[in-house]
């Protein structure tokens, strides 16, 4: 008989708990509201408490909650047919392929827009076939300066590197750091405008004098860029060596 009064008062108070509200029951023992309790969530008691909790935090354990809850929202977002990636799709029809080249990050016109070096020409029939080639063959090396000036105003950091002799001073061996170096310039400077002053194919080594007009952007940094650049040729290519730049305020 006592075992079963036992019993019976055992399964009395279990009935009694399955009818305590669940905010009574997962009341922590520190004896701060419940973070689950619905009645609580609007209480002066709870937000005073969220708010000494997140003051308390060191900014190394503010950034890991960040995280946290940044990693919690993306992995509740729907991934069905509204859901926008930052990948854009190829402009030439073919989709996304294994088989892409890499970021197109140039700005090179159009081949009927005028050449951004001055010739007068249209780029289509200036600097284009130099930059499609990697390489200049030209009579002389002041196609190369033009090129060259074009592939700063385009973002061609390839084309730059590969017309840079290899055997000067101006080569880098790094070239994932030489590029970046090179981006970060074209990115920092607007190129007015190039004017090439004189050309000397009989000098030892071949030289081309020029002037480049720049401008910083963000901000009204004028400047005139004077250079005298030394030049090789190989295999009918030429091949920027060195250069001498002074600069100066533009004149009025």
């Amino acid at each position: 008989m006592q075992a079963l009064a036992l019993v019976l008062g055992l399964l009395a108070t279990s009935c009694a708990a399955l009818r305590t509200p669940h905010a009574a029951r997962c009341r922590p023992r520190c004896g701060q509201p419940a973070m689950c309790d619905p009645a609580a969530a609007d209480t002066d008691e709870l937000a005073k408490y969220r708010a000494e909790r997140l003051a308390s935090l060191t900014p190394a354990q503010r950034k890991q909650r960040d995280v946290a809850y940044a990693k919690r929202l993306v992995a509740r977002a729907p991934r069905g047919r509204g859901f926008r990636s930052e990948q854009k799709a190829s402009t030439s029809g073919k989709g996304f392929s294994s088989k892409r080249r890499g970021l197109n990050y140039d700005r090179r016109p159009k081949a009927d827009e005028a050449c951004a070096c001055g010739s007068g020409l249209q780029y289509g029939s200036c600097c284009s076939r130099h930059h499609g080639a990697l390489c200049c063959e030209a009579a002389d090396p002041s196609a190369l300066v033009r090129a060259r000036y074009t592939a700063y105003c385009y973002r061609l950091p390839d084309f730059l590197m590969a017309t840079t002799d290899p055997e000067g001073e101006e080569f880098q061996a790094d070239a994932a750091s030489w590029k970046k170096s090179l981006l970060q310039f074209c990115d920092q400077m607007d190129f007015q405008r190039l004017e090439v002053q004189h050309v000397n194919v009989d000098a030892s080594p071949p030289t081309v004098q020029f002037q480049a007009s720049l401008v910083q952007k963000g901000t009204l940094n004028l400047m005139d860029m004077r250079e005298t650049s030394e030049f090789i040729e190989r295999d009918g290519k030429w091949f920027y060596t060195h250069g001498t730049v002074a600069y100066e305020s533009p004149r009025a």
